[in-house]
């Protein structure tokens, strides 16, 4: 296999995408509504709308430590209470660890581990409380993730499947052209009757289609993570992208799914004689992208960085062996034939 054959139809193939508006309105158009457009649909009414995430300062100065005692009745202020037993009595700005609250007011103050019954508790910070029978009013969770914090943690994730559908879907459309396009504008004979060999010919081809497709995909991943970081920062107090799982997607598992879609797509268009029909069996590519996500989102599995190098592993695999049928399977002489 010849290299500079390879490059040859690339080239050629290139050169010929720049001139057709409908390659390159997908070529712009996809990764600009990736990027830009979808993040700002899903994360914008999260973090507008969703309640304020940080813990109260309340400013609590413990001046005493009760622990382990039955506390019945009175009023309490700047006390931390440790495995203790409250009963009716009237708490602000104290600290809880361990308690059982019975019949109790508790206001801006600090209850963690703690059980709460037939009372009320008001503007204070909790973690890991049980409420039974009892008020709870303008709470906040403190260490753990909030519910604004989750959703936005859910639809980052979520954006990860658009992203990786951006190298799967580009193909489809660049590649309908590759034998389509190109017996429709009689400049496939020509080339078919060069002395490339077939599998210089779909190396060409393929490259012809991965380079602009990683190209956009990769340029785009930066202003996506600007505008997210932009949108997000402000609510979890740092800029979540990217991170390993999104750098395995994008720079890994984003080109193995390309790969996989070209080969599918070069496989699909030499044998169909219609661009439309190419497009739509080409466009069956995206499925198992989809089915991974969702599978992922009903949580199942979760989608850290191990699970994204198993999936590259896999999808790896299986690009080879396309490949080698896609190899096997052209015939030019067949194609020449087929399509007059």
């Amino acid at each position: 296999m010849r290299l500079d054959r390879i490059w040859i139809v690339a080239k050629k193939d290139m050169a010929e995408f720049r001139t057709n508006k409908y390659i390159m309105y997908t070529l712009v158009l996809m990764p600009l509504l990736m990027a830009l457009v979808l993040p700002t649909i899903y994360l914008t009414p999260v973090t507008m709308f969703s309640a304020p995430s940080e813990p109260y300062d309340l400013g609590i100065v413990s001046n005493q430590t009760l622990e382990g005692k039955p506390i019945q009745g009175g009023t309490y202020y700047n006390i931390t209470f440790v495995d203790c037993v409250l009963e009716d009595v009237i708490a602000e700005s104290c600290n809880f660890e361990g308690c059982e609250l019975r019949t109790s007011l508790v206001r801006s103050s600090q209850l963690a581990n703690s059980t709460v019954f037939d009372g009320a508790v008001m503007r204070s910070n909790v973690l890991n409380v049980t409420f039974n029978n009892a008020v709870a009013s303008d709470l906040r969770n403190m260490g753990e993730d909030t519910e604004q914090e989750s959703f936005l943690f859910q639809f980052i994730g979520f954006l990860l499947l658009f992203f990786i559908l951006i190298p799967a879907i580009i193909p489809t459309v660049i590649a309908s052209y590759s034998f389509v396009g190109e017996k429709l504008n009689r400049s496939l004979e020509p080339l078919l009757a060069t002395p490339t060999t077939d599998a210089e010919l779909l190396a060409g081809k393929s490259l012809s289609i991965f380079l602009p497709t990683m190209l956009v995909t990769w340029l785009s991943f930066i202003p996506f993570v600007l505008l997210v970081n932009f949108l997000a920062a402000p609510i979890l107090g740092y800029a979540p992208l990217p991170d390993l799982t999104w750098l395995i997607g994008v720079f890994l598992l984003a080109p193995l799914f390309c790969i996989m879609a070209i080969a599918l797509n070069v496989i699909v268009s030499s044998r169909v004689t219609d661009v439309r029909a190419s497009q739509q069996l080409g466009s069956l590519v995206v499925l198992p992208v989809v089915a991974v996500f969702i599978i992922s989102l009903s949580g199942l599995f979760v989608l850290g960085p191990l699970t994204m190098l198993l999936m590259a592993g896999v999808i790896a695999l299986v690009d080879i062996g396309i490949a080698y049928l896609t190899v096997r399977t052209f015939q030019r002489e067949e194609i020449l034939i087929r399509w007059k």
